[in-house]
């Protein structure tokens, strides 16, 4: 039996320019790809969804994902939460963000250990509907930095928070094996600070960690054909990050001329995911959440966002691979389930038009995945991971955004959303004999 959606706008994820026609699914793989009118006959056995006035997309891909981070108003709400809640909190998170198209998940760090592995593991024995995950463990950060909620009287566990603390090659090579032992994916590391650490002396301009304590996590990397990702927001660091061969670099707004040109030398190894959508986003609704920031840190912010979207233009035009994923869960004023904002803000503030940011997260995100050759476009012998949009995206980008305007989500030729449209596109109807 196969599934045929007919007559659809077919953004295929590789770039090029849209086309009508229909796109036939068999068991989890798209078997045919056809231009109208040349449509495939439909067997007495087929269904069909009559697609007219609808786009078919493939499914995004998340390249900064926290599916453990509930829209924190403080790190210490992720600490307090119980192992077994905290679980059934991602699990929750993934299937929504499959709902909202995000096929593809890529986690930037799981706020405890093997959160992430159980919710990818319980997903791909098909005990729950969810998107492909590539889990992360904790992020690992040396002493005084980001996510070091210690001081000289108080030792919080190291099982409840989502750094754990390290200082030294060895106890990063230590941290390294037990991420991998856990069955992680990817080994998140910190290598510079960020906003609002500075009072540890670990801004967003400090490059916090050693190279040697780099080079450990990546000897581990390597070694075990793991990915690493880094939290780098220091030219600096993104330079060590780009000599010790990361895969993944996200923020990277300090970037200098070297920096970038580092970046685009290794263009077709290293990923780089802004995050953007947390500062703009705590810029543009601290109000709206009562967070009664003072003039010093509004320009701050206004300041971070300018500095990102300098460079990220600058990456995008050296054909740096730069991909969407915000950051979102990580505070209050970016909740999860908006995670398609970035789409927006890689049209509207990075230079991207509609097309490059939908190829974005769909062709070069299934390369982020490493599933390039299954994932992302819309080909025959390709998953069958679609979105079916009620309307245009390349038109108004912002569809993504509303739950409404997605008609249909499919993952692996099945449906995790499927509604009828207001178009009058209707659940798959068998044809009849």
């Amino acid at each position: 039996m196969r599934l045929h959606f007919r007559d659809a706008t077919i953004i295929d994820g590789g770039g090029e320019a849209p086309f009508r026609g229909t796109v036939v699914v068999e068991g989890d793989r798209i078997a045919a790809v056809a231009r109208s009118p040349s449509e495939p006959p439909i067997a007495p056995d087929d269904e069909a969804v009559e697609c007219t006035g609808l786009t078919l997309t493939p499914g995004l891909t998340e390249a900064h994902c926290h599916i453990s981070f509930n829209n924190l108003a403080s790190m210490q709400q992720a600490v307090d939460i119980q192992p077994e809640d905290h679980s059934l909190v991602a699990l929750a998170n993934a299937q929504m963000l499959l709902e909202r198209g995000f096929t593809s998940l890529f986690s930037a760090a799981s706020a405890k250990p093997r959160v992430d592995v159980a919710v990818r593991d319980a997903i791909n024995r098909g005990l729950f509907m969810g998107p492909r995950m590539r889990a992360a463990g904790q992020e690992m950060s040396p002493s005084g930095n980001l996510g070091d909620l210690d001081n000289n009287y108080i030792t919080h566990p190291r099982s409840m928070r989502f750094t754990v603390t390290c200082d030294g090659p060895d106890e990063f090579l230590k941290a390294a094996r037990l991420a991998a032992r856990d069955g992680v994916d990817t080994l998140k590391v910190n290598v510079s600070g960020d906003r609002d650490w500075g009072h540890m002396h670990a801004d967003d301009t400090v490059t916090v960690i050693a190279e040697r304590e780099l080079a450990a996590v990546m000897e581990v990397a390597n070694a075990r054909r793991l990915m690493a990702a880094t939290h780098c927001t220091s030219s600096e660091g993104v330079k060590m990050c780009v000599r010790q061969g990361v895969h993944v670099i996200y923020h990277a707004p300090h970037a200098d001329a070297e920096a970038r040109d580092m970046l685009e030398a290794a263009k077709g190894r290293v990923f780089v995911a802004p995050a953007a959508g947390l500062p703009i986003s705590m810029l543009r609704r601290h109000e709206e959440f009562g967070l009664n920031w003072g003039p010093e840190k509004i320009a701050s912010l206004e300041s971070e966002v300018e500095t990102v979207t300098r460079c990220m233009r600058d990456l995008h035009k050296r054909g740096v691979r730069v991909l969407p994923g915000g950051d979102y869960g990580a505070f209050i004023t970016n909740p999860i389930g908006e995670n398609a904002k970035d789409l927006e803000h890689f049209v509207d503030l990075f230079g991207f038009t509609p097309m490059e940011a939908i190829v974005a997260a769909t062709r070069t995100g299934a390369e982020l995945m490493r599933m390039e050759n299954e994932i992302g476009q819309i080909k025959p012998g390709f998953y069958a991971d679609l979105i079916l949009l009620d309307g245009d995206p390349l038109a108004d980008i912002r569809i993504f955004q509303d739950p409404d305007r997605i008609v249909s989500v499919m993952k692996g030729g099945r449906f995790a959303k499927r509604r009828a449209s207001p178009g009058g596109a209707a659940e798959p109807r068998r044809k009849a004999a």
